[in-house]
């Protein structure tokens, strides 16, 4: 029994949650076509419950330069698309 990584709920392996599951996963499809982590909540789960300040501030900086990085691969694929429509 694995957690469904779109839906969240409890299941089997060849299992799916109908509708629910099917919409999360069409969710996570336009994010990813529009260059965004499939999953929304991904980097805010990475604080465990009872985290330290300093391990928040840990977390937190790495967040911080993987969002960094991630714009500014995007604001180049966007200057890259923009250059070969003219």
């Amino acid at each position: 029994m694995d957690k469904c990584r779109y839906c969240g709920k409890v299941r089997d392996e060849w299992d799916c949650h109908g509708q629910a599951c099917r919409t999360a996963i069409a969710r996570a499809l336009q994010r990813h076509r529009k260059g965004l982590p499939m999953l929304a909540n991904v980097i805010r789960n990475e604080i465990p419950a009872h985290a330290s300040t300093s391990e928040v501030i840990t977390v937190l900086s790495r967040q911080r330069m993987r969002a960094r990085r991630g714009n500014e691969a995007r604001r180049e694929r966007k200057e890259l698309e923009g250059t070969d429509t003219d």
